[in-house]
Formats: C-alpha cells, sequence, structure tokens
C-alpha cells in the first residue's frame, strides 16, 4: 500500500509492470471475486493476513522479503508469540524423534510455540509433542484445504484446531517441490531461533537453517553420530561455529533469554501503512510514495523504463554478486525503506533479482 496507494491502483499497475519486465500479463481476478475468497476463508475459520495488519507476525514483517499476503487457520495469536522452529530429517533415527518429542514437551511447556513444517519424521513429532500445550504452529507448503504428506491428515486438522495452520498460497493449491523453500522461509522467519535435530549436508533441513542465519537467527544443533549421514549437516555447523551445541532443551532457553530480539531494522519500510476497513477502500491519503503506477514521464518512447537518478545510484552498487538490504543502504544515503521501495521498482521491471534468502542481484 505504500508504494501504490491502494490495493486497487496496486492491482491496475500490474499489466503494466508486467509489460516493462517482459512477462505476461496476469489473469487478475475482479475485486468481487477477491472478497468472495475472503468469505470463503472465513466461513472455514481462516483468515488471509496483509503484511499491513496488526495480526501480521511480527518477526517475519521484519525481514526484507517477507510475503505481503499469508493464509491462517487457528490461533493466530501464536504468530506474534515467543517461538522456536525444530526441524529435521523425514527419515529419522529412533533416538532423534525421542530428542525432538523431549525438546519440544520441555520448550511448550516453558511457553514456547514451536514451528516446523508438518512433514514426515521430525517435524511430525514435533508438533504432536507440542499439541496437548495449544503451542505450535505448521508452515504449510499448499493451501490450508490441502493435506501434505497425507497421512498427517488428522494432524493438520488438529493444528487447525489447538495451534495454527499458516501458508504462503491460497486454497486449492497443491502442495508443490518449488513451494517448499517459501515454507522453509515461514519457519525460519517465524522463529526466534531454529534447532536442528538430524540434517544431512544436502537436505532441505540444512536450507532452513542456512535461512534462519541469513535471518540473524539463533541456529541450534544437537550433535549426531559421526557415522550417520543424517547426522553430518548438524555436525558441520557445530564444527564451524555457526550452530549452537545443546543437550538438553533448558539450555535453548538459556541461550534465548541472554539473547536481543533479532534485528527489527531489516524492514523494508520504517512502519507499515495504516490498516484499511476493507481490503479495496482507498486509504485517508492516498498518494503514492513513489511513482507507482507506469506513467508517459517515466517510460520512454520505446516503452523502456527510465531511471530515476536514485534508481541509477542503486544499480551502480550492485553486482551479479548478492548484497543485502542493509549492505546497499549503508553504502548509499538513503534510508533502508528508501531503498526496499527502489528495489521493488527494480525488481518489477527486470534489473534484479530478489533471491529466496533476501538477497539482491543485477540482472544487466
Amino acid at each position: 500500500m505504500g508504494l501504490y496507494g491502494t490495493a486497487e491502483q496496486a492491482i491496475a499497475a500490474l499489466p503494466a509492470r508486467a509489460r516493462l519486465s517482459g512477462r505476461p500479463e496476469p489473469a487478475i481476478p475482479s475485486s468481487s471475486q477477491m472478497e468472495d475468497e475472503i468469505a470463503r476463508l472465513e466461513k472455514q475459520g481462516a483468515c488471509h493476513l496483509l503484511r499491513s495488519d496488526t495480526a501480521y507476525p511480527g518477526l517475519l514483517a521484519g525481514l526484507p522479503n517477507a510475503p505481503v499476503l499469508l493464509f491462517a487457520q487457528g490461533r493466530t495469536e501464536l504468530l506474534s508469540a515467543p517461538s522456536l522452529a525444530i526441524v529435521g530429517a523425514r527419515k529419522a533415527s529412533g533416538p532423534a524423534l525421542k530428542l525432538t518429542e523431549d525438546f519440544a514437551t520441555g520448550l511448550a511447556e516453558a511457553g514456547l510455540t514451536i514451528v516446523s513444517g508438518l512433514a514426515r519424521g521430525v517435524d511430525g513429532a514435533a508438533h504432536r509433542s507440542a499439541l496437548p500445550f495449544g503451542r505450535t504452529i505448521a508452515a504449510l507448503p499448499g493451501g490450508l484445504d490441502i493435506t501434505y504428506p497425507p497421512e498427517h491428515a488428522r494432524l493438520q486438522a488438529d493444528i487447525a484446531q489447538q495451534g495454527c495452520l499458516i501458508t504462503e498460497y491460497p486454497p486449492g493449491m497443491p502442495a508443490n517441490a518449488r513451494h517448499f523453500p517459501r515454507r522453509n522461509h515461514l519457519i525460519a522467519g517465524l522463529s526466534r531461533g531454529c534447532l536442528l535435530v538430524e540434517a544431512a549436508r544436502r537436505s532441505g533441513t540444512l536450507i532452513t537453517a542456512r535461512i534462519a542465519l541469513s535471518f540473524r537467527r539463533l541456529l541450534f544443533a544437537i550433535p549426531g553420530f559421526p557415522g550417520d549421514p543424517r547426522s553430518s549437516g548438524g555436525n558441520d555447523l557445530l564444527k564451524q561455529n555457526q550452530a549452537i551445541l545443546v543437550e538438553q532443551f533448558q539450555d535453548i532457553l538459556a541461550a534465548l533469554e541472554d539473547a536481543p530480539l533479532p534485528d527489527q531494522g531489516l524492514a523494508p519500510w520504517e512502519r507499515p501503512p495504516l490498516r484499511q476497513p476493507s481490503l479495496f477502500a482507498p486509504m485517508a491519503d492516498s498518494t503514492p510514495t513513489i511513482s507507482a503506477i507506469p506513467t508517459q514521464q517515466n517510460i520512454s518512447a520505446t516503452g523502456e523504463h527510465i531511471r530515476t537518478s536514485d534508481e541509477k545510484n542503486i544499480l551502480s552498487l550492485l553486482a551479479h554478486t548478492p548484497s543485502t538490504v542493509d549492505e546497499i543502504a549503508s553504502r548509499c544515503q538513503l534510508s533502508i525503506s528508501e531503498v526496499a521501495a527502489i528495489l521493488i521498482e527494480l525488481e518489477i521491471s527486470g534489473a534484479v533479482q530478489r533471491h529466496e534468502d533476501g538477497q539482491i542481484t543485477r540482472l544487466h
């Protein structure tokens, strides 16, 4: 909203922005269709969360690549409660599953919400152990009405009642392999820290750990048997001093108590836009903060985007190696919020690429 003024103006800008970046024009549903989807969600006991909503999870909102829209079902107040992610191997060993249960039970009883991805193995054990305390969040790789894996249908339904389900994907969207990185972003972004129980060197669990580190979250790992490949990734992180070795859940509680909250300065704007009573109602001041909708002034006769001096300045600071929003802001005379807004413009026009960890590279 801060860029476009209202949701309707943002939607109206999509076709022109797609043409500027050389992408196909998106199929845009009508306002009534969007309102109908919102009503259907509410009827199912679910809701949508805009990044500008006060109910949007605060730790996630502080990240430069936080989703603009989330779908949630259950106790959404858990999204802003102190939480810890627990992730690990799908084909976890018996001892690893027992440790997961012990850690999740102890942490949930101590008041922490346990976040995981509802996968087989460690994820499922973490959710089940925290569920009796009503303190678990499952991040999904598909819509709220899609069960994945199928054998977790009962667990997913229980979490929807006693905990919280959250996803970036609308109802009806099936779980897909390309959705898992975004699911992992939610797991790491919602949590103050992340615990690895078992993680192979090439695994989705290790990807989540790397994301957590990039988000400046505390990373914990339970050391595993040296000869077990399921423990190799976590053991590597311990050897590299990138993870904190823990043997009991009290180790995590002590580390979190001594650690400051994650840096909220990563937020791409200094404060969220004002809430709107309706998604499509105009704001009191609907003047966009930057030139959001392409006009004749910023499009040349050949249809190319005309760069502003600030856009040119930021492009000159970028290379084909990734940079963070903080790094870019430190090199120019602009605030983080201004840099983030300009990067959105450059990304839409196809000049830069935003990676899964939120870093930026120049495309040409």
